[in-house]
């Protein structure tokens, strides 16, 4: 316990308090609840309300909890055994297109596959779990990408040069730009030779309670199998990101 911070360790006092008060609390009832005194309370929510965990009301002066514990509370329902979650959807996906399925997050500024179901046929394309990569770099992770304000994608896109892969792959960031509008739009990506050279990926996102892309689902084989099914296959990954998205509470409209 000596490691422990102790205004730290405050702030989270702090924070429980609301669960199992009104909706509102002062910085006197605070004051006293944590047996602290009012210019340290008032130190500890002018710091989490500069993060967005408390917020006050204009018109009664209380506090109340901050939107990003919901954004973090949707956030644990969603990553927490997402792989399990998944499993039984990518499953069913293959076994109506029997090519590669992949479910990808977003960790910081990088994409990761986190979950796979792979291809039964004989001649398949595959790829690493758990290994990261660029957000711009392949169909599911642009698809992250295209859901992210425009700031973010800046940030992300200002890393120069660009990583390319194949002589398909994208070397201006106004082509990127253009093609997460497109993606936001239309609401998926089909993509090929711009990640491996022969290669089709269709992808789309899975948006959570909030409203807020949660995850990725990507179909991906051999372009000479892919394209020419291109809209079945399309149909049946879009299909499958709106069961699981209804499933994760996400109501459309």
């Amino acid at each position: 316990m000596d490691q422990v911070l102790s205004s730290v360790r405050n702030g989270c006092r702090l924070l429980k308090m609301f669960l199992d008060s009104p909706k509102e609390l002062g910085v006197t009832e605070l004051s006293k609840k944590l047996q602290l005194s009012k210019g340290a309370v008032h130190k500890l929510l002018s710091t989490l309300e500069s993060e967005g965990f408390i917020r006050q009301n204009e018109k009664t002066k209380q506090y109340t909890l901050g939107y990003t514990l919901l954004e973090l509370g949707t956030k644990v329902l969603t990553n927490h055994d997402i792989v399990d979650f998944s499993k039984p959807y990518l499953t069913g996906l293959v076994s109506r297109v029997n090519e590669l399925a992949v479910l990808c997050v977003q960790d910081a500024k990088d994409a990761i596959y986190v979950a796979k179901e792979d291809s039964l046929h004989p001649i398949r394309f595959t790829v690493e779990s758990f290994r990261r990569f660029p957000l711009y770099s392949t169909s599911a992770a642009r698809v992250l990408l295209a859901f992210q304000p425009e700031s973010f994608q800046d940030e992300i896109l200002a890393e120069h040069p660009l990583k390319t892969y194949t002589a398909h792959s994208y070397t201006s960031v106004a082509d990127i730009k253009d093609n997460l509008r497109t993606i936001r739009e239309r609401g998926y990506e089909i993509s090929s030779n711009r990640r491996n050279a022969g290669v089709t990926g269709i992808a789309a996102p899975i948006f959570d309670s909030t409203g807020h892309v949660a995850a990725s689902v990507s179909v991906i084989g051999p372009s000479d199998r892919v394209l020419p099914r291109q809209e079945e296959i399309l149909a049946d990954t879009l299909a499958t990101v709106r069961e699981m998205s209804a499933h994760l509470g996400y109501r459309l409209g």
